[in-house]
């Protein structure tokens, strides 16, 4: 089996060895993680290895079925794949899959069913899809992909086989950026920290360019007053929700905005905390490393009570962003609260 790609997760690709080598699958599995950890990279190189048609021990890569599994164009291996402009998975599809599972496998000795983002699916499409593993066809293999366990319906959890991929050390991912980025070092380092163990994040950072907007976040959240409060929050939602996102895209982008404040804040409570414990700056455990000159300054002007403050109501936001709340209003009210705080120095 080659998952030379694969990083930092021995303990699943050992696990699936044996059981490929012993034939003993289950019927569903549940892949959780957090974002990013190679959930869907894992799917993939397993499948290859389940139906490979060159290699019993693992997979060749360039088999017809290996390049239609690549290609997601196998007639036997079905991917849900939650679209960027939709919010949940809804029950046509797992209706689809459901009938799709009691029609004969085309080429394969069985019918493989990948959900990704499974925690996203709606009441209804769970229901619907508990009922399909309670009852399996026989010949199917079901692989939910979550990055959150708990959002899952505990009934479908205790009818699949749990597997946890792991947060990938800073180490590692700054290493594997080095060999795939040009970017600085100081951009290579802070996406090697800022992205939390999820190397499909730290990608996604350089890619994007959010160093800067990072940067751009944090110089007006440490200046701002009570006079350019509303213009700022205003400022950050119009320019997530534009005509040329849909309203969840542009939620994602907020959500984005409002991590980088929170991390901004996380490391405010580390100097301040540290300060009264004379550790050494330099050795801080840091997102913003880079700007701990800023963060500095704003922790000694603000009291660690006002830091915790604002810290849940950012926790707050993120949490309502996803109800069907005023999005203006929301950023609004958080931007007025530290705006208060940052004038109470």
């Amino acid at each position: 089996m080659s998952f030379n790609t694969l990083l930092s997760q021995d303990h699943i690709i050992n696990y699936f060895k044996s059981v490929i080598e012993s034939n003993h699958l289950a019927h569903a599995y549940i892949f959780t993680g957090q974002e990013g950890v190679g959930k869907s990279l894992f799917t993939k190189e397993f499948i290859k290895a389940l139906t490979c048609l060159e290699n019993e021990n693992g997979h060749c890569d360039v088999c017809h079925n290996c390049s239609r599994i690549n290609g997601h164009n196998h007639p036997d291996v079905h991917w849900e794949v939650l679209d960027k402009k939709e919010k949940f998975i809804k029950i046509e599809r797992v209706r689809n899959l459901q009938h799709t599972a009691s029609l004969c496998p085309v080429e394969l000795n069985s019918k493989i069913f990948v959900i990704q983002d499974a925690e996203r699916m709606n009441e209804e499409a769970a229901n619907c899809l508990l009922k399909t593993i309670e009852e399996p066809t026989p010949n199917t293999l079901f692989i939910l992909i979550t990055n959150s366990l708990s959002r899952l319906k505990k009934t479908i959890v205790s009818r699949c086989q749990v597997i946890r991929f792991k947060s990938i050390h800073s180490q590692v991912i700054r290493e594997y950026l080095m060999k795939k980025f040009n970017n600085d070092g100081e951009e290579i380092e802070w996406a090697a920290k800022y992205s939390c163990g999820s190397i499909g994040k730290a990608c996604a950072l350089l890619k994007e360019d959010f160093f800067k907007e990072n940067n751009n976040v944090i110089n007006k959240i440490s200046r701002l007053n009570t006079e350019q409060n509303i213009s700022c929050a205003e400022e950050f939602v119009n320019s997530a929700l534009t005509p040329t996102r849909s309203l969840e895209e542009g939620r994602q982008v907020l959500r984005d905005i409002l991590n980088c404040i929170l991390r901004y804040y996380r490391d405010m409570l580390i100097f301040k905390i540290n300060k009264r414990e004379n550790s050494d700056k330099a050795r801080l455990p840091l997102f913003n490393a880079n700007r701990s000159d800023t963060i500095q300054l704003h922790s000694d002007t603000t009291s660690q009570e006002t830091i915790v403050k604002i810290i849940y109501e950012i926790l707050f936001s993120l949490e309502y962003l996803d109800a069907n709340v005023n999005i203006h209003l929301l950023i609004e009210s958080l931007f007025i609260r530290i705006s208060g705080s940052n004038n109470q120095r």
